[in-house]
Order: C-alpha cells, then sequence, then structure tokens
C-alpha cells in the first residue's frame, strides 16, 4: 500500500532525524550560570513565559542567556523543541531588505547572526554547533520571509527589536505556533532608525506587559558582565544624551 509505504519512510526519517540529534546531545553539557538578580529573572520567564521581552545595555548577558536558555530546551527537551530560529533586523534606513548584498542567503544573514553563534559556541562548543547548523536545527529567518510561516515546536529568538517596525513586529509576532517560545532582545537606546517612531521593541514594553503568557524583563547598567569598564563607558554616554537633550530643549 502506497500510504503506508509512505509513513514508513516518513517515520524512518524521524527516527533518522532523532539519533542524528541524541549523538549531538550526548556531546555536551549546559550550566547557566546567572550573575545577577535581573538574570536570573531573564532565565524564569523564558522558562514560563510563552513570549518574553528582554531588554538592556550591551554586555548585560540578553544575547547570551537567550541562547544557552535555546540550547538547553533543544537538548533536555528533544521531543519538544526541534529547532533554534534566530530572526534579526538587518535593516537600513527604510527596509529590512538584504538584497543589495553578494551571496547566497545564507552568507547574506551570516554576519548578522554571528552574535547569535558566537553565544552558541561558548555555551556548546563550535564543533556541535556546526552540526546543529547542518542539520537544520538551528536557521535563520529572515524578516521579508516570515510572512505566512508558522514556526511550531521552536526556540525563536528576535535580536535588534529596537530596529523593527510595527508592521514588521505583527508580522513575526504571529508567527509563534504551537509548542514554541518567542524571546525578544534589544535595547531602545541603540535605536538608530525611524527615531521618531515608536519601534517594535517600545510597542511590546508599552502595550504587551498586561498579557499573561508575556514577560518583561529590564537589565540595566548593574547587570553589565562583558566588561567592568563598559558600566564607565554607559555613563558617559548617558551624559552625552542628556547634554543633547538638554540642548534640543532650548531651541
Amino acid at each position: 500500500d502506497y500510504n503506508e509505504e509512505e509513513e514508513q519512510i516518513e517515520q524512518w526519517t524521524q527516527e533518522r532525524e532523532n539519533k542524528k540529534r541524541d549523538e549531538i546531545n550526548m556531546n555536551y553539557s549546559i550550566s547557566i550560570k546567572c550573575k545577577s538578580k535581573m538574570q536570573k529573572e531573564v532565565i524564569q520567564s523564558i522558562d514560563e513565559k510563552d513570549i518574553s521581552i528582554i531588554t538592556g545595555p550591551p554586555g548585560s548577558g540578553k544575547t547570551y542567556l537567550s541562547c544557552a536558555k535555546a540550547l538547553k530546551f533543544i537538548k533536555d527537551e528533544p521531543d519538544k523543541y526541534k529547532n533554534i530560529v534566530l530572526i534579526k533586523s538587518v535593516n537600513g534606513p527604510k527596509d529590512e531588505n538584504i538584497g543589495f548584498m553578494k551571496g547566497t542567503m545564507e552568507e547574506k544573514m551570516e554576519m548578522h547572526v554571528y552574535p547569535f553563534i558566537s553565544n552558541f559556541n561558548k555555551v556548546a562548543g563550535t564543533e556541535v554547533v556546526n552540526r546543529y547548523v547542518e542539520n537544520g536545527t538551528i536557521y535563520v529567518l529572515p524578516i521579508m520571509f516570515a510572512l505566512g510561516v508558522s514556526l511550531d515546536n521552536s526556540i525563536i529568538i528576535i535580536d535588534e527589536a529596537q530596529q523593527i517596525s510595527r508592521d514588521n513586529l505583527r508580522t513575526l509576532i504571529t508567527r509563534i505556533g504551537s509548542g514554541s517560545k518567542m524571546i525578544f532582545l534589544g535595547d531602545v537606546k541603540q535605536k538608530s532608525v525611524n527615531k521618531h517612531r515608536k519601534s517594535a521593541l517600545e510597542i511590546l514594553m508599552q502595550y504587551f506587559q498586561n498579557i499573561e503568557e508575556v514577560g518583561i524583563i529590564e537589565l540595566t547598567d548593574a547587570d553589565v558582565v562583558r566588561h567592568p569598564v563598559i558600566k564607565k563607558l554607559l555613563r558617559v554616554f548617558k551624559k552625552i544624551d542628556q547634554d543633547d537633550a538638554e540642548l534640543e530643549a532650548r531651541f
């Protein structure tokens, strides 16, 4: 019977994929060490909420914690979570289009998702991450291709949310499918496009805070762990922003 044969092939393919993943999963362990109270709240939100919105300055650990937790989900609950989907704004002044860049889509996106891959490597090692990328467990989804896609049984990490428009936010947040978790990352202070309109990150923080399935965690300079000097640098930039605001108010 043709249908029975098709089912057997599908079952064999699934068993083969599971075996590949099991072989990878056996080769590494994950221990997530939080260095502040708010970092612990990030992990708690990702654990307990369907959608987590995590903001904070550079070096506060938002990308690392999200990547580490995503890998831990894939390793510890392989029947529930099948993929890690990476989405990052690559927009120039007007659009999310990356078509002007040379190369394949993978090559075009590679430089933009490097922070993800770098953090994955720190957590699980280059060999494990490369194998996850090769077998499609970890993959990149450009915003321009997200419309119409339903992302089931996945950990979806969306970076640079302060650069994403309201229209693209509507597209992205409604991609969450059955059994999935979605994590938005960003820093409002690093917004560089459409400064006179609210970004996806600002909209999420203002309008989605009373939804039970959504968690919002705001990391601060106190959570910066990348390098001690970053806290001092951020204080200087804060003073610059204040001086600029005072200057604008005079005119």
